[in-house]
């Protein structure tokens, strides 16, 4: 007897604007051509499957010349790198008095290579000195500072809570909210050598630092739940003449699976994804002031 297998539907969900209120951040929407019922019918000819061992994306929708659109890897904020500080806020122990991204950071490539996961990362064509050319990365202290900024902690819940729905943890959002403020206060000594990030990530997997093109132009934000997708950013610019964040939160909890190798209900596991939604929320805050429109792409 053969199995009959019944393929998933693809859903788009408009959340609409990031926020009604005015984020830090300085990329706003500018007046384009298409509708976001063209945007919602068009998105998902623009994911295609992740290839294995292609390198870890950040979630930036600028163009990358040297991107190749059948070797596409997942995207996350900050790449390879970012993942240090969701498992710094959300995970880690020990003591934060003597950390450093730096050194969080090389750890968490070592662990990428270790689980057979392709790093990456990128810098950008006006990169100067102390600054690599990512939001994420060179942002790192303002990010946090966002994150724990009382005027905009509210708006922080709100999308956190809207991405994560169920799964959502009041506890868990406010253990790591502790933590950052932890890290806020010595934010200058633990992101002091971020600029030295992506040398180690180029020296440890060699290829693995693409350089991208631009200014940001984001309009759109586009969070991924389909396991094994990913966004085809080149592609999409070149058709629609806007750039869009593309943030796959499935690779978050795929990471945190292979990191702890546990359930999903484990605090770790919770906390590791929860700190990754945190932190993408507020790389958005400090990269842009809200007006961009979020949808998210789902199975049903």
């Amino acid at each position: 007897m053969n199995d009959i297998t019944q393929q998933k539907k693809i859903e788009i969900i408009d959340l609409g604007k990031l926020s009604l209120a005015t984020w830090p951040g300085s990329v706003a929407v500018k007046d384009d051509a298409y509708s976001d019922d063209t945007i919602i019918q068009a998105l998902d000819e623009y994911y295609v499957p992740v290839e294995a061992h292609a390198a870890t994306r950040c979630i930036d929708g600028r163009h990358d010349p040297a991107l190749n659109e059948s070797h596409l890897g997942p995207q996350m904020p900050g790449g390879a790198p970012g993942a240090a500080l969701a498992y710094r806020l959300g995970v880690e122990d020990s003591d934060l008095t003597r950390a450093t991204f730096f050194d969080d950071a090389e750890s968490m490539i070592e662990t990428f290579l270790r689980l057979d996961l392709s790093p990456g990362g990128h810098k950008d064509d006006q990169a100067s000195e102390g600054r690599v050319g990512c939001g994420a990365l060179d942002s790192m202290a303002a990010i946090v500072g966002n994150m724990t900024n009382p005027q905009l902690v509210e708006d922080h819940k709100r999308l956190v809570k809207t991405i994560l729905a169920d799964d959502f943890s009041r506890d868990d959002y406010l253990r790591i909210m502790g933590a950052a403020l932890v890290l806020q206060s010595r934010s200058d000594e633990y992101f002091r050598d971020n600029s030295k990030v992506l040398d180690a990530l180029e020296d440890k997997a060699p290829g693995s630092v693409s350089v991208l093109e631009g200014t940001h132009e984001e309009a759109y934000v586009f969070v991924n739940f389909v396991e094994g997708t990913t966004f085809s950013s080149n592609r999409f610019a070149a058709k629609f003449g806007v750039q869009a964040f593309g943030y796959d939160i499935w690779r978050s909890k795929q990471l945190a699976h292979r990191l702890f190798g546990i359930s999903h209900s484990d605090a770790a596991y919770k906390r590791f994804v929860h700190a990754r939604v945190m932190i993408t929320i507020a790389t958005l805050m400090t990269l842009t002031n809200g007006s961009q429109h979020i949808f998210v792409r789902t199975e049903q």
